[in-house]
């Protein structure tokens, strides 16, 4: 693709610089200026925390072969090359991307998923469901990128336009039929997704999150943008038990498909005779003729097997009850071995929500009791911390309060706000800020029958603390713990 090329599809008005420059080959797209290279176009995008239009120069000085943007740029443009102006430089990234790559979601049947929760599980059983029945599948998601060729790490559970559109590209040419992507609301409503064609959208569950600063207004602006997903999909499947289900697919053009643990109908798939073996870590239900054993627990995650299952059967593919009995997701109700008759769990529950179902799970298979370890992020909405600790209070025997990601602000005063909500329950509970001490405290005070959950960061493997990313993986925590347990 030459510049001329990326500017007609980016519906572009050539404002400043040499048009010569118009058949010059574009090498890529870059939305950071510190990560410009030659022959690169900078777009910028106009964000909460800073505007791309404010580092036009510094693009340039890299190499950059062009910018696009939306508003004429203030300084020196004879030294700054060519301007694309648009009126949109989020929906022009998106038209760029899929171009640049020859609109490789073209060529594979994309399944898109969102909800509040359950997104991530949901993925990758559905890949598993996909791959049994011999589609080799990509995936986009909270754990990251996998092409064909092992896991990525993503900055975002749904990426920019850019990063999407190369992996579709590299998944179709490593064989993928499929790509089943995680997405987020603030990838909708950044208009990551735009223009894609999805086979199929799913529906989780919809619960109060990402309310805040930077994030969404409310819970209508929050469900608004959840709901626009379904207006590019060809079929939409979603969770008939939630309250928006019908709120959800206002904008459906295609058919809607749903999926019970309470009631059947036409085109509901609903699941029966639902089980949790004790002593197992494993749940067991039918729907329609076949029974499946999952090997996590829990009815949410019955869900999460029902979503993955009718939008295999939506999409007419032979569906394989044993496909998802191995299915395991890194930090989703992931059991870390320890001993002594002592359940460790590492969830990545981050709002009140999550955390109220990973609770109410563990107690169906807990004896004793039921400690929590938990914390909140920083530089995030306050508004959840009250209500987590709520629910940890009510739900659990035992509370630790302990620090997440604090980023840029004080430990004890996000502890603080938990704090809050957690001394309306008058449940037993303890602050200890250090994250180590915290585990350490729930594997010493675990007795032979308890079961301890530490929730919030799951398969990630750092602390944000100071706007510094500090190694830090839970299953460590627990192992480090264990072995300092004097029994």
């Amino acid at each position: 693709m030459n510049l001329a090329e990326l500017a007609a599809v980016a519906r572009a008005r050539w404002i400043a610089g040499d048009r010569r420059k118009g058949g010059e080959q574009v090498r890529g797209v870059a939305l950071d200026s510190r990560r410009v290279r030659p022959g690169e176009v900078f777009v910028c995008i106009r964000g909460t925390r800073t505007d791309g239009h404010r580092y036009i120069r510094e693009a340039f000085q890299r190499g950059a072969l062009a910018a696009v943007v939306e508003r004429p740029f203030r300084g020196d443009v004879s030294v700054s090359g060519p301007l694309l102006m648009v009126a949109d430089s989020r929906c022009a990234l998106a038209r760029i991307s899929a171009a640049y790559f020859g609109y490789p979601a073209e060529r594979l049947c994309v399944i898109g998923i969102t909800g509040t929760k359950g997104k991530t599980t949901t993925a990758w059983m559905l890949k598993a469901l996909l791959e049994a029945a011999g589609l080799k599948t990509g995936i986009l998601g909270t754990l990251g990128a996998e092409a064909g060729e092992g896991l990525e790490n993503l900055a975002n559970t749904t990426p920019d336009a850019f990063t999407i559109h190369r992996y579709f590209a590299k998944m179709i040419d490593t064989g993928c039929r499929c790509a089943v992507m995680e997405v987020s609301s603030q990838g909708i409503r950044e208009k990551r997704i735009l223009g894609i064609p999805f086979a199929a959208g799913v529906f989780t569950c919809f619960g109060r999150d990402h309310i805040g600063p930077g994030e969404h207004r409310n819970m209508q602006e929050y469900l608004e943008c959840k709901a626009r997903l379904f207006a590019q999909c060809r079929l939409c499947v979603g969770n008939v038990d939630d309250a928006c289900f019908g709120r959800i697919f206002r904008y459906a053009r295609g058919p809607v498909y749903g999926y019970s643990c309470k009631r059947g109908g036409n085109r509901i798939l609903r699941a029966e005779r639902i089980a949790f073996p004790e002593g197992e870590d494993c749940t067991v239900f039918t729907a329609g003729p076949k029974t499946f054993r999952l090997g996590m627990p829990g009815l949410f995650n019955v869900y999460n097997a029902l979503a993955a299952v009718q939008t295999a059967v939506c999409l007419g593919v032979p569906v394989k009850e044993e496909a998802l009995e191995t299915v395991r997701v890194r930090g989703r109700m992931e059991r870390v071995s320890t001993g002594k008759n002592i359940a460790c769990y590492i969830d990545y529950a981050h709002n009140a929500l999550s955390l109220e179902k990973a609770l109410e799970t563990l107690r169906k298979y807990t004896k004793g009791r039921l400690i929590v370890v938990f914390g909140c992020g920083g530089n995030r909405s306050g508004s959840r911390r009250a209500q987590m600790g709520e629910v940890a209070g009510r739900l659990a025997d035992i509370t630790i309060l302990t620090s997440d990601n604090p980023r840029l602000e004080s430990p004890e005063a996000i502890l603080g706000d938990i704090g809050a909500g957690i001394r309306k329950t008058g449940g037993i509970w303890y602050a200890v800020p250090d994250r180590r001490e915290a585990v350490k405290k729930a594997l010493g005070l675990a007795r032979p029958g308890d079961t301890v959950l530490v929730a919030g960061k799951g398969h990630e493997t750092y602390q944000d603390v100071g706007g510094v990313r500090l190694p830090m993986d839970d299953r460590e925590l627990i192992r480090d713990a264990w072995k300092e347990r004097k029994d």
